[in-house]
């Protein structure tokens, strides 16, 4: 449950993702450093953006997310995750690669 909880807030990331298309979690690694977490406990959120990469199928998105507890601020828990688009599955890649890079 806790991939979850970091993936709940992440469209009020507002990150530049274009879609539809196919999505995969490739690879993903959740760290517990303080806990566990508690249901019914406030705590904070913050996601960041820690590497793109791709191959000749897919696109990467490496994302870092954290959970603190306020109000200390302690670090409880992290998670990397690996978030994977097949080029192919959205429609018109070819030709946005064709104009970005000829």
């Amino acid at each position: 449950m806790l991939s979850v909880l970091f993936q709940y807030r992440s469209r009020d990331d507002r990150l530049p993702v274009k879609g539809p298309a196919v999505g995969l979690f490739a690879d993903q690694e959740i760290r517990l450093l303080d806990g566990p977490l508690f249901v019914g406990e406030s705590y904070e959120l913050e996601r960041e953006v820690v590497a793109l990469s791709g191959s000749r199928r897919t696109e990467s998105l490496w994302v870092r997310s954290s959970v603190f507890a306020p109000p200390t601020g302690r670090p409880v828990a992290t998670m990397l995750l690996n978030l994977a688009s097949i080029k192919d599955s959205l429609p018109g890649y070819a030709e946005a690669y064709a104009a970005l890079y000829g």
